[in-house]
């Protein structure tokens, strides 16, 4: 007896002698028969469905539906945006950095190590130039680099808030030139920012 016990559970343990008797049995049977009934039985059990059944599944259907199209929104807006950069993308130099090379960048920090104040002004110029490349690369359309900043969703963006910021400084080194006083400390925190905003993207 209990040998046999052991046997038969030793059998019922194995998927391929499971799947061998649900397939003797299905196969032993016939088959209308077994699709009538079965389809009798859906019928009488969808009946059986209230309303507001129905209602909460197709609410559930339209959500899933909703998210898949949403996703696919959002992956070819990524997609049309990470192409755009991989235009302006910098140039890795194998063997001397695992870190991307932009020359634009590279130039602004030059210009920051002058002790020239002329030169912090040029580099906020640059840098706000690079920003610019930045947001067509990314397909964001405007006259104006204010005009652009505007239809930039925060949620796309980040480092929207110091974008804003870092622009309404270089207008003013801009429009004031000389008059506008700017300090060696705040020149580097102006480049601080647009260096983050670079680093979102990987623009540097």
């Amino acid at each position: 007896m209990i040998d046999g016990f052991s046997t038969m559970q030793i059998h019922f343990l194995n998927p391929e002698y499971l799947f061998q008797k649900i397939y003797e049995f299905v196969t032993g049977i016939a088959l209308l028969p077994f699709l009538i009934v079965g389809a009798q039985w859906l019928l009488a059990f969808s009946e059986r469905i209230s309303r507001t059944s129905f209602f909460v599944s197709l609410l559930f259907c339209i959500g899933i539906g909703y998210a898949i199209l949403r996703i696919r929104q959002i992956r070819k807006k990524e997609g049309d945006a990470f192409a755009g950069l991989a235009e302006i993308a910098p140039v890795v130099v194998e063997g001397e950095e695992t870190r991307p090379k932009n020359a634009k960048w590279e130039k602004v920090l030059e210009h920051m190590l002058s002790p020239n104040a002329g030169d912090w002004r040029l580099a906020i110029l640059e840098a706000d130039i690079m920003l610019d490349e930045l947001l067509d690369a990314l397909h964001y359309r405007g006259d104006s680099m204010g005009d652009k900043l505007k239809k930039i969703e925060k949620s796309d963006f980040t480092t929207l808030d110091l974008a804003w910021e870092a622009h309404k400084i270089r207008n003013q080194v801009a429009h004031e030139g000389s008059e506008f006083l700017l300090s060696e400390r705040e020149a580097k925190r102006v480049i601080s920012l647009y260096e983050e905003i670079f680093r979102e993207f990987r623009y540097i």
